[in-house]
């Protein structure tokens, strides 16, 4: 339970809703600068998916402490030096000389947005109820399906008016009055909140899950260049067995893992599960190599980039809106399984249009394409967190939450990474090349994925959630409130 304090005000949440964009739009900013980054940084392919990659999987690690931080010591605490440290981190990045530099300020502003990202939804939870509180966990869910565009649109325009002769470094620097904003109102009006109970700190786990992430994100991104690294891998499997067997012993005693073990025996948890790892998996892949596309190979402005990916936010907003009565007539499984396709033809589309039209291509041309695989994405990524968290027990909805949104972020990073590291191998055989090889390879897992959820969803829908809670998906969110 959470310890009710002074109400939420409009003011207080449309500032957490500033702080709540801040994590979010970093997502996908950078993707539309990555030509003329690389350019200023000297760095190539490589360092560019590292760029995106190694902020995602600070977030990913850290994104469940952070929660537990606030619930323990404060959510308002959390989110003040949250906001702090990602002010300091943009300007990190915004001041960055060499690649080196701008990865260790990536690297601290995923730590800093783990810290902030919990408490946005948390805060509400704990001070608003009834109508305000659907309000206001409306208007958040709606901001993070929208904050794709206002990314990649905000990004392309403010890198192409080269403000100040910053170029693309703006881009950072234009968090940093924000975060100055929120910290001088925001220390007087948001309401301080935390667990009645506070929650442990699973720290082996964390580690043993980052040391995971590691062997498998350094190879693949690195190995081509480094191949004594691909010998990292063999540490998953003993790793993975550590991170087991602690958790498993954790949840024995009655304490908190990070992944429960127990969590993972009910099938139709694990399928929710493995629909959302498809989901963030495949997602930035697309995003990353098709900017990427744009910019170096087919001389887009940051601008046209950034303009080629409105579609896309305004179909995922639009998807997530329809998901609900789409889910209510067919359910998860065949609405995720709906998803799927839309996503599959907005891929081969993408593929299509740069095969057809070349160095001709124009923004307009991708809407239809990216407009596919925004709603597709938003119909699988809610389906899947409802399919995971409408089978979890009440005693593992906290840790189901918080894991699944670990899980969402750590496929982002390895998804970023592992589709720009095939694109960047098969430049050398031509773009098209380069880009058939990674659609085809993004259509395939979404082929057998989608296979299995179809073949399985006559079975799972039979099946009764006899002494589970429903757990209501906030999608698009980026967390999981932990109190439902």
């Amino acid at each position: 339970m959470n310890l009710k304090h002074q109400s939420l005000s409009i003011f207080a949440l449309l500032l957490l809703v500033m702080g709540q964009l801040l994590p979010q739009i970093d997502f996908s900013i950078v993707n539309v600068s990555l030509d003329v980054m690389g350019q200023t940084l000297v760095t190539d392919e490589t360092g560019l998916m590292l760029i995106v990659a190694v902020y995602a999987l600070s977030f990913a690690t850290l994104i469940a402490t952070g929660g537990r931080l606030g619930e323990r010591y404060g959510r308002k605490r959390l989110f003040m030096l949250g906001i702090v440290g990602f002010c300091v981190a943009s300007a990190v990045c915004g001041l960055a000389t060499n690649i080196i530099t701008m990865l260790a300020g990536r690297l601290l502003q995923g730590v800093f947005a783990a810290l902030l990202m919990p408490q946005i939804l948390a805060t509400i939870h704990a001070t608003l109820a009834g109508e305000r509180h659907s309000r206001a966990v409306g208007l958040y869910t709606a901001i993070a399906g929208l904050s794709v565009a206002i990314g990649q649109v905000l990004g392309g325009w403010l890198v192409s008016a080269d403000l100040f002769g910053l170029s693309w470094r703006v881009a950072f620097f234009v968090n940093i009055p924000v975060c100055l904003l929120i910290l001088a109102v925001g220390y007087f009006i948001i309401p301080e909140t935390r667990a009645a109970h506070k929650p442990e700190m699973d720290l082996a786990g964390i580690t043993l899950f980052a040391l995971l992430l590691l062997c498998l994100l350094l190879p693949v991104t690195l190995g081509e260049r480094w191949p004594t690294l691909w010998c990292l891998l063999l540490g998953l499997f003993p790793i993975g067995c550590g991170l087991w067997g602690i958790e498993k012993r954790k949840e024995i005693r009655g304490q908190q893992p990070l992944f429960p073990p127990s969590l993972f025996k009910t099938p139709m948890v694990m399928s929710g599960f493995m629909a959302e790892a498809t989901v963030t998996f495949t997602y930035p892949g697309y995003l990353f190599v098709t900017a990427l596309c744009l910019q170096t190979e087919l001389h887009f402005t940051p601008l046209q980039s950034g303009n080629s990916f409105i579609a896309l936010g305004i179909m995922f907003f639009v998807g997530s809106l329809l998901s609900r009565p789409i889910t209510q007539r067919i359910g998860h499984y065949w609405s995720f399984v709906l998803g799927v396709v839309l996503s599959f033809l907005g891929f081969l589309l993408t593929l299509g249009l740069f095969w057809l039209f070349g160095s001709t291509l124009q923004v307009w041309h991708l809407v239809s394409a990216t407009g596919l695989v925004g709603i597709g994405n938003a119909l699988m990524l809610t389906s899947a967190f409802r399919i995971a968290l409408s089978h979890v027990g009440k005693q593992h909805a906290s840790e189901a939450s918080s894991a699944l949104i670990t899980v969402q972020q750590a496929c982002f990073a390895l998804g970023t990474a592992f589709f720009g590291a095939i694109y960047a191998v098969m430049l050398s055989h031509g773009y098209l090349v380069a880009m058939a090889t990674t659609t085809g390879l993004l259509c395939t897992w979404l082929f057998i994925i989608g296979t299995l959820i179809f073949f399985q969803s006559p079975k799972l829908s039979s099946v009764q959630s006899n002494g589970s809670t429903k757990i209501t998906a906030d999608v698009g969110t980026g967390f999981m409130p932990s109190d439902t």
